[in-house]
């Protein structure tokens, strides 16, 4: 998926609130997370990070975590 179609994508979907990424990650705020994401990766192709972000919320958002939490101790 190239980065224009990332953010395309972004364009059209409803975001939640809070999503749970996987049993270490609950991403809150998700639209200002994505908003930054992006940005980020516009201002810097060559850095993964924000991408990588990306596609953990895109694939959260199409399949949400549902098992347990990291127990706390």
């Amino acid at each position: 998926m190239t980065d224009q179609e990332l953010i395309a994508y972004f364009d059209n979907v409803t975001l939640p609130e809070t999503l749970r990424i996987n049993r270490a990650i609950t991403q809150f705020n998700v639209k200002e997370a994505v908003d930054r994401n992006i940005e980020m990766m516009r201002n810097d192709p060559k850095n993964g990070h924000a991408r990588h972000r990306l596609i953990q919320i895109m694939d959260a958002i199409g399949n949400p975590y549902d098992g347990p939490e990291i127990p706390k101790v």
